[in-house]
């Protein structure tokens, strides 16, 4: 076989071989992106789209809230009360139907469509008697046969609840928001109540007039979950559904699409990877057949060349092959020695350039690793604190306009909205300490003030500063630590700081009816403090970053906890001044155990 046929022969095993493990490689890799990618979009258009709902409906319960608070509810004559709510309704464009008021007794006093009647009994009147913003369930309304809610409010005068504000909600207005979500052409969106009665689709007339608690996403989103899944539907097509729990106003959202045109990028793919691999062998022949011939030509004239300068007295090496790489072996036998040589010396310095590389590029590789977690850790601060800054000047500001713009503003009132004026100070104020804090301990200037200090009077003064906060989620806080324990070396006010930011930490993660433990044992040398809590825990991969400063444990879009995660970065910090470290134990739904010894004083 001559050398040229060869030559394509290899490489076409070369080339095919790889290029056909790489496409698979690639395609398996690429199908799964691809159905990731499109779950987490799917999942994401979903979530969004019930946190629209969500503000949405509070936006409502908002209005309800307001207008319930201000004096013109209360004491001024029906006339300009109903003047008042016209404006507001137009304003609103459609949103509101009725709105009217109610007394104690359920006798409806107000009506700006002029309705009477008793509805004493209804469940939304009951609750907002007792105090409580509350919303129905959807039903079909009795003058327009269109969806509506009843939201309701107490109404309140020198702090007694005098009768209860009603209005009638069209729901038009959020169909229209939830219209929007992208679902292609086979997609489906819908709204199931509790019981999987339809509340919201795009065909009106089956609103509240099917139940499909036989499909999967509906028995899933009503037993209160969140996810995404493959699944049959109820009309017997397989789909690719994500589904979202609501669960202030009872209602599952759920989002189908059919699974061909949901993955319809992984039959692209596999077209465009066929395509490929073909396009790449028939290259692969061409340049084979190319390649080979200026191959093996300069090979014949190297060939006859040396023929006539190795004649004399040479030693020829053997020779396994007859073509015309057989032949030219026998001419590099003389210039072999001397290449060998020229070549250990050539690989030394390349050996010696390539470590000298990869140090480089290692060098470069974590600088860029520094610079990216800088990045980050820039656009968390940013993110965070603007945020955190937002939320209280928002709340101030609407507090302090409302005193502004009351002038007969009851007492009772006055104390809430200034109270809620300094909390939120309180609240700005603890979130530029924790950053100075944070700052002097990333630059290593903590200072420390060290004395013998009573680890009971440092408990006894962090559980005044959360025994409010406790009381209010009907959490118990018990403090097991003898009397008789002995005293450690230890800065007073940064102890305090800890013990803080932990039984802030572990308030925020536990549910209502749940306990922490606050205790200390001692040994020959040392105190351990710990507290252990009955919340919600944590997976192991997330305890190594817990103490980063940002990092959140609820880190979803929807996070139901505040705080900007510097609280536990700085508590580890003021400890490990103190020459110790903050342990941490944790199993999801267990709760947790953070722990730290201090030297006896």
């Amino acid at each position: 076989m001559r050398i040229r046929s060869e030559l394509i022969i290899f490489f076409l095993v070369i080339s095919v071989l790889p290029l056909s493990a790489v496409v698979y490689i690639s395609y398996n890799y690429s199908e799964g992106a691809i159905r990731d990618s499109v779950r987490a979009t799917l999942s994401g258009a979903t979530e969004n789209t019930g946190n629209a709902i969500e503000n949405w409906m509070d936006a409502r319960k908002d209005d309800i809230r307001v207008i319930s608070q201000l004096n013109v509810a209360v004491e001024s004559p029906k006339e300009q009360f109903k003047d008042y709510i016209k404006i507001f309704e137009n304003e609103h464009q459609g949103v509101y139907r009725e709105f009217y008021m109610l007394d104690p007794s359920g006798n409806i006093t107000f009506s700006d469509i002029d309705r009477t009647g008793n509805e004493g009994q209804k469940s939304y009147f009951q609750e907002a008697l007792r105090g409580n913003i509350y919303v129905s369930d959807v039903s079909l309304s009795n003058i327009s046969d269109t969806p509506e809610i009843i939201i309701t409010g107490p109404v309140r005068k020198n702090g007694e609840t005098v009768g209860v504000l009603a209005a009638r909600v069209s729901l038009e207005n959020l169909y229209r928001i939830i219209e929007k979500i992208d679902i292609g052409k086979s997609g489906e969106v819908f709204i199931v109540n509790q019981d999987g009665d339809i509340i919201f689709h795009k065909n009106r007339s089956r609103i509240l007039q099917e139940n499909i608690n036989n499909n999967f996403a509906v028995k899933e989103v009503t037993y209160e979950k969140n996810g995404i899944n493959e699944y049959v539907n109820y009309k017997g097509q397989k789909v690719l559904g994500s589904y979202y729990w609501l669960p202030l106003y009872r209602w599952g959202l759920i989002v189908e699409k059919n699974i061909d045109e949901a993955y319809v990028g992984v039959l692209i793919l596999g077209k465009v990877m066929v395509a490929i691999s073909l396009f790449a062998v028939m290259g692969v022949v061409f340049f084979a057949v190319v390649i080979s011939g200026n191959i093996t030509r300069p090979i014949k004239s190297l060939e006859e060349g040396s023929m006539g300068l190795l004649r004399g007295n040479f030693k020829p090496i053997p020779v396994t092959s007859v073509n015309e790489i057989g032949r030219l072996t026998e001419l590099f036998n003389s210039m072999a020695g001397e290449l060998l040589e020229i070549r250990k010396k050539l690989e030394a310095k390349i050996e010696l350039a390539n470590k000298d590389l990869e140090e480089k590029n290692k060098e470069l590789t974590c600088a860029n690793e520094e610079l990216k977690k800088l990045d980050e850790l820039k656009s968390d601060f940013l993110s965070l604190v603007s945020h955190e800054l937002k939320t209280p000047l928002s709340s101030m500001k609407i507090s302090a306009e409302h005193l502004e713009s009351e002038e007969n503003i009851d007492n009772a009132t006055r104390k809430e909205l200034l109270s809620i004026i300094i909390r939120n100070i309180d609240r700005q104020t603890r979130l530029i300490n924790d950053i100075l804090d944070l700052s002097k301990i990333e630059a290593g200037k903590t200072e420390l003030h060290l004395e013998n200090v009573s680890i009971r009077e440092i408990a006894d003064a962090s559980f005044e500063n959360i025994k409010q906060i406790a009381n209010k989620k009907n959490i118990s806080i018990i403090l097991d630590i003898p009397n008789d324990l002995s005293s450690v070396m230890a800065d007073r006010e940064k102890l305090i700081i800890v013990l803080n930011n932990l039984f802030e930490n572990a308030l925020k993660f536990t549910s209502g009816g749940g306990s922490i433990i606050l205790s200390a044992a001692e040994d020959s040398n040392s105190i351990e403090v710990s507290m252990k809590d009955t919340g919600i825990g944590m997976e192991k991969e997330k305890l190594e970053k817990i103490f980063d400063k940002f990092y959140q444990v609820d880190s979803s879009s929807r996070r139901k906890t505040g705080g900007c995660g510097l609280g536990l970065s700085i508590s580890s910090g003021i400890i490990r001044a103190h020459d110790s470290v903050i342990n941490v134990e944790s199993e999801p739904g267990k709760g947790s155990t953070f722990s730290f010894k201090l030297k006896k004083g």
